[in-house]
């Protein structure tokens, strides 16, 4: 005897109410025509649609590519389609249920139906005729595309053209002085649209004692397919259809992800079968068949054996005791036991053998975490196992230090940590500690045992602490802790700025501007920067003039392009990563240019009395020279200037000579911004 579960499915959009009524429209497109099925969403709307006929109207939006502008429109239906007369519906009605069920919904004198039994399945609780004509009508044109035609519900646009698409509106004929408004509907359809109908999937079966319940997946193809057939066959090429009545979903709960579509056949034990399913649309269409399934029905024992007892005499040793009823024994030819290190196995059998008879069974070799089930092995090859139950002995051996911990800290914050996986069986999990001093006790991260290899925890990175420090134990199922691991030290990522330096003093020199300072107490400190600026204008930004990577230098003498002027300085540390401190409080100093004393000066003399001069020659240490001032007298109190020189002048000859004559020089030089040097003096006799 077959058992049928039929689940009964209407189009989403049909079958939800709507505030007001209209017209539902689907398509469906083939390369030589666009096929349209339609349905009113309200009762009333939907019997009076059929009292007035439907008008389908083609609009043409583009062709071979281009939009066709203005768009061409087209009444496909000169007049109204309407419920074709009861005599048409006869040789359908008699060939197929759905299309009698259709005619009586729309030209019965009564309307009514029973609550389905068990074979059916509850469809829905109709409280009127009209409304039990509406579902039923909707629900048997669903199943079979011609009556949907028959009673004007569906038309075939056989002009379609390819490459050319379309907009098609169906609507209500309704005369203009109706009050019932029933808004039209719009579908787009093109012939270029035609795709094969896809297999149904996820096909399976279980087998049991004298049966098969099959399911597949029907809320992925429902847009397609709005009912299936299951087909059977012995030799995996001649299959038979089983189902007399569609299978489709009735009820679709309230933001399903999945509806498994299901159906149960009897069959005889030890015979193989092979099933497939294949899906119809409501266009009447047919698609290719499922990837047949093949299994075959066997007897159940019917006993069940179980564990109610174990002892544990020893730490290697167990007892066990199961029930099995007796009535049983003739059935089976013995027991096995049957032991795993996991609930979810794999089990081995460790012995067989047993005799049926037999409720108690000792096993030696015992290891940390036993899992044993008792198997009643059927004399007709079919085994009936009972659920494991766990024996473990007296555990006081902790599992080992967990090995290769490492971890890594982000800016933000985060730390990533992760280790290798201990091989202990009956391993628990992890307890992870943390410290900001290896030198104090380390507080637990974990509030249970983590199950994992990988653990994520965070810290607030912007404090002094610069490093953090993690450590972990296993864990076994009976709480035993292994030894610490070793301690994982992380460098937190530098989020805090070096402290700044503070600015000591200056010293203006002959040669420039000497700064000094005491250094960033930081210990991260990379570099230090001396920054100078124009201290008499407001505008005037900062520039670096001297940037140091030994941590020991404290001063730095400024020379590079000084000019009589004000000048401004600041320090400021930086460290490793970039992160540069607060200025120091600027210091003012006022820069009037450099001086040269006599000993920057060297100036000598030669008398040549045959050509009856003096030569003056000198050199200076300096390269901005605006002119030099030549003095001359008898003495050197009596100096006056004797003459004006420019500064490129590198000697003089003195021929303003007299014979048996001391004369005294004196050079003094003129720099750039007036700075004036002392005079260098010397003595020619002549």
């Amino acid at each position: 005897m077959k058992q049928i579960t039929i689940l009964i499915f209407f189009i989403a959009s049909w079958a939800v109410a709507q505030d007001s009524a209209s017209v539902q429209v689907i398509a469906r497109s083939l390369p030589n025509k666009v096929m349209l099925r339609w349905a009113v969403d309200q009762p009333l709307a939907w019997k009076k649609a059929n009292e007035y006929g439907f008008r389908v109207e083609r609009a043409t939006l583009s062709r071979n590519g281009n939009a066709v502008v203005p768009i061409e429109r087209q009444m496909l239906t000169p007049n109204p389609l309407k419920p074709q007369p009861l005599a048409a519906w006869e040789t359908l009605a008699t060939q197929d249920q759905n299309a009698a069920v259709l005619a009586q919904a729309l030209y019965g004198e009564s309307f009514k139906t029973n609550v389905p039994g068990s074979q059916m399945g509850t469809v829905f609780a109709v409280n009127d005729e009209l409304e039990q004509r509406f579902t039923f009508g909707l629900l048997a044109a669903e199943q079979n595309y011609e009556a949907a035609k028959l009673a004007g519900w569906a038309f075939e646009d056989i002009s379609a053209q390819k490459d050319e698409k379309y907009i098609y509106t169906v609507s209500v004929a309704a005369p203009e002085e109706s009050i019932l408004k029933i808004a039209e509907g719009k579908v787009y359809g093109s012939a270029n649209l035609y795709e094969e109908l896809p297999s149904p999937i996820g096909l399976t079966g279980v087998f049991g004692d004298g049966h098969v319940t099959l399911s597949w997946n029907f809320n992925l193809l429902q847009n397609l397919y709005t009912n299936y057939v299951v087909e059977r066959s012995k030799d995996n090429q001649n299959f038979e259809q089983l189902n007399g009545s569609p299978i489709f979903n009735a009820q679709q709960p309230k933001d399903a992800r999945e509806i498994t579509l299901f159906y149960t056949d009897s069959i005889p034990n030890n015979t193989s079968y092979q099933y497939r399913v294949k899906g119809k649309t409501a266009f009447g269409e047919t698609g290719p068949s499922s990837e047949a399934i093949e299994g075959n029905a066997e007897e159940n024992l019917g006993f069940v054996p179980r564990i109610y007892k174990k002892e544990i005499p020893t730490d290697n040793k167990a007892i066990l005791y199961w029930e099995f009823d007796e009535k049983g024994n003739r059935l089976i030819s013995g027991f096995e036991l049957r032991h795993a290190n996991t609930n979810n196995g794999p089990y081995k059998t460790v012995k067989d053998n047993i005799p049926n008879s037999t409720r108690k069974i000792e096993f030696e070799g015992l290891e940390r975490s036993n899992y044993f089930t008792i198997v009643a092995m059927g004399k007709n090859g079919i085994e009936s196992e009972s659920y494991p139950t766990l024996v473990q002995p007296i555990d006081s051996i902790p599992p080992k230090s967990p090995v290769g911990l490492i971890g890594v800290m982000d800016t933000t914050g985060i730390v990533r940590l992760n280790w290798t996986k201990n091989l202990e069986e009956d391993l628990k999990g992890y307890r992870i500690f943390k410290a900001d001093n290896p030198d104090v006790e380390f507080s637990e991260v974990t509030r249970s045992a983590f199950v994992g290899v990988v653990y994520t925890d965070t810290v607030i990175a912007a404090n002094l602490n610069k490093k953090i420090y993690y450590k972990l134990v296993a864990e076994d199922q009976r709480y035993n802790r292994s030894e610490f691991s070793e301690v994982l030290v992380i460098d937190k990522p530098d989020m805090i700025p070096p402290s700044p330096p503070v600015l000591k003093k200056y010293e203006v020199t002959s040669e420039g501007i000497r700064i000094n300072w005491i250094p960033s107490s930081s210990e991260d400190v990379a570099t230090h920067v001396v920054y100078r600026k124009n201290g008499e204008k407001d505008d005037a930004l900062w520039q670096i003039v001297f940037e140091s990577t030994i941590l020991k230098d404290t001063s730095f003498l400024d020379t590079k392009e000084l000019e009589r002027n004000v000048y401004r300085y600041t320090v400021m540390a930086k460290d490793s990563v970039g992160f540069e401190s607060e200025p120091a409080n600027p210091i003012t100093v006022v820069w009037n240019g450099k001086t040269i004393t006599k000993n920057d000066i060297t100036f000598s003399g030669t008398a040549n009395r045959e050509l009856r001069f003096i030569n003056l020659s000198w050199k200076v240490k300096h390269d901005a020279v605006v002119e030099y001032r030549l003095y001359r007298g008898t003495s050197a109190d009596n100096l006056r200037l004797y003459k004006t020189l420019d500064g490129t002048t590198k000697g003089y000859n003195d021929v303003d000579l007299e014979i048996n004559s001391n004369y005294q020089y004196g050079l003094q030089l003129v720099l750039e911004g007036g700075v004036v040097s002392g005079i260098k003096k010397m003595n020619v006799k002549y």
